[in-house]
This record gives structure tokens, sequence and C-alpha cells, in this order.
């Protein structure tokens, strides 16, 4: 199985990304009904507690896996300090969106989860295209 990870390391990549940016395309096509959405949700119908610890571990592990590893591995992949530098100031972002973010009025007057969607949808573009040039 080992051997099979190794020499198909950029393929499971690709893929990775693949469904990572099918996830950002839903969101970004799907965000107006999010924000109408969101503006008709009060806190008292909520039956957790956003600003929980929970929450926050939750919200950490998603963008983990939905952002951050995406650019651990592209920047330790490409070596290129412009791709650190940008991997860099997403992660600042999208840490500050978890930590500050969180509450339902804070998420309704925000539009950075959108922003964050949008570059990571071309970051993980760029990203695939150098996997797909280097195969």
């Amino acid at each position: 199985m080992e051997d099979y990870i190794t020499t198909n390391q950029e393929m499971i990549l690709i893929i990775y990304c693949a469904i990572i940016l099918w996830i950002n395309l839903g969101y970004l096509r799907e965000y107006k009904k999010i924000k109408r959405g969101l503006n008709e949700i009060s806190v008292e119908e909520l039956e957790i507690n956003p600003s929980s610890f929970s929450m926050d571990v939750i919200v950490l592990l998603f963008n983990f896996f939905r952002r951050w590893l995406i650019y651990l591995l592209a920047s330790m992949m490409t070596e290129n300090v412009l791709v650190i530098i940008v991997s860099v100031v997403l992660f600042i972002f999208s840490l500050y969106d978890c930590l500050f973010n969180y509450s339902i009025e804070k998420l309704k007057k925000s539009h950075l989860l959108m922003y964050l969607a949008a570059a990571d949808t071309v970051y993980i573009t760029l990203f695939v295209v150098y996997l797909l040039k280097h195969l």
C-alpha cells in the first residue's frame, strides 16, 4: 500500500485538490443563498453554541483539511518563495476568520469567506496545473 501511495502521490493530490475545488465552487455558486439563509437565522434558533471550544476545534480541523493542508503541500512541493508568501497570507486570513468570525452576527456581515474561497480556488487551480506539469 505504501508503494502505491508513493508512486501515485501526484494523482492522489490532484484528486484531493479536485474535491476541495468542488467544495469551493459549490460554496461560491451558493453564496447568495447561504447569505440569505444566515440573515434568516437568529441566535436563539441555534441548538449549539458557536463560540464553544468544541466548535472552535471543529472549525480549525475543517479549515486544516479544506485549506491549510493544501498551503503546506504546495509550499513544500514547489519550494517557491512566492507560493510560500501567498500561503502564509492566505493562512493568516483564514485563521483570522476562524478565530474572530464565529458568531452569527459577524458571519452575516463578513464577506471574508467568499474572498477566501475565491482565492483558494485560484490557488488550488494553479497548484493542480503545477502538479500536472510535473507528472
